[in-house]
């Protein structure tokens, strides 16, 4: 799930906390022929354990750190791969009937990776406490607390995914600066890493400050000027070390980024090393 697509939705949707249950089951238990509540969503969090918990036959691997969430009245089964059992809790919300349409992700199961945060767990633990309690105070706190813990649930996956995203991008940047001599796309680099291009091009954006394909270019014309310090060395053959076929397009790209041509900048820096 795309954290970007999940943070829209939860900002306006008119999501309205409904109740809370747990569950404990012990090592090797399955449990099967149910389905979610009708009429409501849920967000499946694990407390302790591990299980692979199926939503309409979609398996899920659960365990502290992996949420999951589920639409209404989908079949789902659960099978303990703990050797010290599985305990969860289940948060159900609802969304208005005339905004289901709005809002496709509420039909939808999908996780949700936090990795291991003991503030989510808190306030999970916190929900349960106040929803066991009498009175309009002790609602309103659930309802409160509901939101809270939307709230950190998004921090932390956006987290998990920029933490991901910085190995990812650092590898790609390893990739470029190893292949720069290559005709590399961005698409290929993409496929490289198995990112949708326009995901990856976003996350190399956030990361290094500017676009894939200008990164790229900028790479070729510093090689290019560490090489044009070296008079023996053709501006053809230049071209073609940092990537161009095309030596006259490498030196329309060359000067754009560098306001001289590359014999220009060749000549100064030849200059200063004579002045030197």
């Amino acid at each position: 799930m795309d954290i970007k697509y999940l943070i829209d939705y939860f900002a306006h949707a008119s999501v309205k906390f409904t109740d809370v249950f747990t569950k404990r089951m012990e090592p090797g238990e399955e449990d099967k022929g149910r389905t979610t509540a009708p009429g409501k969503c849920g967000l499946v969090i694990p407390l302790a354990g591990s299980a692979i918990f199926s939503f309409k036959g979609t398996p899920y691997v659960m365990e502290p750190g992996v949420i999951v969430h589920a639409g209404p009245q989908m079949p789902i089964e659960v099978k303990v791969t703990s050797h010290k059992g599985w305990e969860y809790a289940v948060i159900h919300y609802s969304l208005p009937t005339e905004e289901s349409a709005l809002f496709p992700l509420a039909e939808q199961h999908f996780s949700i990776n936090t990795g291991f945060n003991t503030q989510i767990i808190n306030i999970v633990q916190q929900i349960i406490e106040s929803y066991s309690l009498p009175g309009s105070m002790a609602i309103f706190k659930s309802k409160t607390l509901f939101m809270n813990l939307l709230e950190n649930i998004l921090i932390a996956a956006k987290m998990k995914v920029l933490d991901s995203a910085s190995k990812w991008m650092e590898q790609a940047l390893e990739y470029i600066h190893e292949n720069y001599a290559e005709q590399i796309l961005v698409s290929n680099i993409s496929k490289e890493f198995g990112i949708e291009r326009r995901r990856f091009a976003y996350l190399f954006e956030q990361h290094t400050g500017m676009n894939p394909s200008t990164y790229i270019t900028e790479y070729r014309i510093r090689r290019a000027k560490d090489l044009l310090e070296y008079a023996e060395i053709p501006i053809a053959e230049i071209a073609e070390c940092v990537g161009y076929v095309d030596c006259f397009y490498f030196s329309r790209v060359f000067k754009k980024c560098t306001g001289l041509s590359p014999s220009a900048y060749r000549k100064i820096k030849m200059e200063e090393a004579n002045y030197v």
